[in-house]
């Protein structure tokens, strides 16, 4: 009766080390160029560039300057969860495999729940409906992103016109050529304080249907994968990440260069609760439930270190 009453215990060691696993295997590919944030409130505000501007010339007296501020975006993390059962006879015949079955299988379900949240991100960038602006008021992909905020009203920041504004979108499709125009681009960027933005543009983002053209373009051995180090890679030392699967990520035209470091700063995934799994209390003795559950949100603080092209 005793080894009865601890089979469910028994369970979750085998559960959670798969869950782990499956979660952690499946996340490594956006690593390079997503950040992750852990939050302890409600929402979070991902900060953009921002600064205080060439010094000027010291004559004797002091030169009293203020913050030229960029923008902030306001994440909202949401709570996602799946719930799944192993049977007692199941977990009879053969506890380790069904155990590992459910535990990797809820991991990959956390797992790509987080990643398709992200791959939608890119998709919206090129959105216009005003559901998925920024905290600069307009689309990740924009070709009039204001340089500069004047300050806040509440948790809205009011754009300085002064400041002008910039284009981080094209429409060309994927070529070498179009790759160095928008890496000359970069180069004229500047910050809220008016100085150089200063960025590598060192990584191409592609749709499943460019992969081949992105290794054309970076070289067999290219593609980036987590504390890869050594490529090979002809068109200034770019490497390359899929951004796409199943219906979500960019379509068949759509690409991106960005700076990698950069994005990891100002393009984050914000956990309330990293992606956990937990063993939940049933009535029925012949059943052992086991919930998936994340709470997290995505989102971006600034659009300088990426420029996205429609390809078309």
């Amino acid at each position: 009766m005793s080894n009865f009453n601890n089979w469910k215990s028994d369970n979750y060691a085998f559960v959670g080390k798969s869950f782990d696993n499956a979660y952690a295997n499946r996340m490594n590919k956006l690593s390079p160029i997503i950040g992750e944030v852990n939050a302890k409130s409600v929402d979070y505000e991902l900060t953009g560039s921002g600064g205080y501007g060439e010094l000027p010339r010291y004559e004797g007296e002091l030169n009293e300057g203020s913050l030229m501020r960029g923008f902030k975006t306001i994440i909202t993390p949401d709570e996602y969860s799946r719930s799944i059962s192993v049977d007692y006879k199941k977990a009879q015949i053969d506890k380790m495999g069904e155990c590992r079955r459910v535990g990797s299988k809820l991991g990959d379900s956390a797992a790509l729940t987080v990643y398709v949240h992200a791959l939608r991100m890119f998709a919206n960038a090129f959105n216009s409906d005003g559901l998925h602006n920024g905290g600069d008021g307009v689309p990740w992909a924009s070709a009039s992103h204001p340089v500069a905020s004047k300050g806040s009203s509440g948790r809205r920041f009011i754009v300085d016109p002064d400041s002008g504004t910039y284009s981080n979108l094209l429409s060309s499709a994927l070529s070498v050529s179009a790759i160095t125009t928008a890496q000359t681009a970069a180069n004229r960027f500047v910050t809220p304080d008016g100085l150089p933005f200063l960025c590598e543009m060192d990584t191409l983002l592609v749709p499943p249907e460019l992969e081949a053209t992105a290794k054309q373009i970076c070289g067999e051995h290219a593609k980036l994968y987590p504390d890869q180090v050594d490529h090979v890679n002809p068109v200034s030392d770019m490497q390359y990440i899929v951004i796409g699967g199943g219906k979500d990520g960019f379509s068949g035209t759509q690409w991106a260069i960005c700076d990698r470091r950069l994005m990891k700063e100002l393009v984050n995934i914000v956990y309330i609760t990293r992606p956990r799994v937990m063993p939940s209390q049933l009535d029925n003795p012949l059943k052992d439930m086991y919930t998936a559950y994340v709470d997290f949100g995505c989102g971006w603080g600034d659009a300088r270190q990426i420029i996205f092209s429609t390809g078309a």
